[in-house]
């Protein structure tokens, strides 16, 4: 019934979108590569390429390539589709993406024609996007305070506000931090990816299989943690930074904000510090400040000494935690998602 209920959680088949670099266009600049969170792009004869780094490990759609292009040489056609399994989406979504529609009558028309009538916040919500480019320029401790005032009067289940904050601006520390999730990660990866696939940038074997343990170890994982946690696309993130050693899992920047949570607190706590970093992320974009969620960071329950040298100490636990920096060049933009599931009950 288990293996049923979780048929084809690994690797499942899936229809990816296009991902297309043109040439006349390209500077080779590099900024779509540091900005794929999934790493499908190279710098190769000084243009971007799409590197087809492994056929189940495709584009994810976050656009944010798109968004950071100053050439707007990168185009994406089609949808992340998987027709069958566990993570079957092909009858969920009708039609394919689109840019924000905010104005019912007015859809049509571009989002610069409409921003006039937007409010701020709105903009803001709409603009905004996850930062992997980041200058080396500190932000100054006001600045942060202001994003964390923002988190503070966030909503939350019977008003118990269970956040708790660490604000690192250490590059050593956070360079330390970053290779302690890394070792984590790996451990996962070895346990759940083809082992060509975690020791190497590009594919060397395109259909490699699990190992016989590896596949007793991804069962045990789908009983422990549950499915979610081991959704392709996140699998394949995962995996960029495994198998890239360069890649730093908070992008370089400056600041890093850990978000912590008193396990005492009402309802879900979860939630509710999400609820606080997701004000803290506008407050920031807000400001012409960048940010991106890396809830890797929840790969330092394997260091727990290494936790309590930062500060993080029962009751609080470790939710999620936010990049903060100035971007380098132009980031936030508008792009195309999915279109608006709902259902009306008059």
């Amino acid at each position: 019934m288990l293996l049923e209920k979780h048929r084809l959680t690994h690797l499942p088949p899936a229809i990816f979108p296009g991902l297309q670099v043109a040439d006349d266009k390209c500077t080779g600049c590099g900024r779509c590569v540091q900005s794929c969170p999934i790493q499908l792009l190279s710098i190769e004869d000084k243009k971007s390429r799409d590197n087809r780094r492994y056929d189940h490990f495709r584009c994810i759609t976050c656009q944010n390539c798109v968004a950071v292009c100053p050439q707007q040489a990168i185009t994406i056609s089609g949808d992340y589709r998987v027709p069958k399994g566990y993570w079957k989406n092909d009858d969920l979504f009708a039609g394919g993406k689109t840019r924000p529609r905010p104005i019912q009558g007015k859809n049509g028309l571009p989002f610069e024609a409409l921003a006039q009538e937007l409010t701020e916040t709105e903009k803001v919500i709409y603009q905004r996007r996850s930062v992997r480019l980041y200058l080396r320029k500190q932000v100054p401790r006001e600045m942060v305070m202001r994003i964390l005032e923002a988190g503070r009067f966030a909503p939350s289940a019977g008003n118990n506000q269970p956040w708790k904050f660490i604000v690192i601006q250490n590059r050593a520390l956070i360079d330390e931090i970053d290779r302690k999730v890394k070792q984590f990660c790996k451990l996962v990866m070895l346990g759940t990816m083809p082992l060509p696939w975690v020791k190497s940038k590009k594919a060397t074997e395109c259909n490699p299989r699990l190992r016989f343990w590896q596949k007793a170890v991804y069962q045990l994982l789908l009983r422990l943690r549950g499915p979610n946690e081991l959704d392709p696309r996140a699998l394949g993130g995962i995996n960029a930074i495994v198998a890239d050693p360069d890649y730093h899992t908070f992008f370089h920047a400056p600041t890093l904000i850990i978000l912590l949570a008193d396990r005492r607190g009402i309802g879900s706590i979860d939630l509710d510090t999400g609820i606080c970093g997701q004000n803290m992320v506008l407050a920031a974009h807000s400001l012409g400040l960048g940010t991106c969620y890396v809830s890797l960071i929840d790969g330092l329950q394997g260091f727990p000494l290494f936790k309590r040298k930062l500060g993080v100490h029962p009751p609080f636990e470790i939710i999620t935690s936010l990049t903060l920096g100035y971007p380098q060049g132009q980031v936030d933009q508008v792009v195309e998602r999915e279109q608006l599931r709902v259902k009306w009950v008059d």
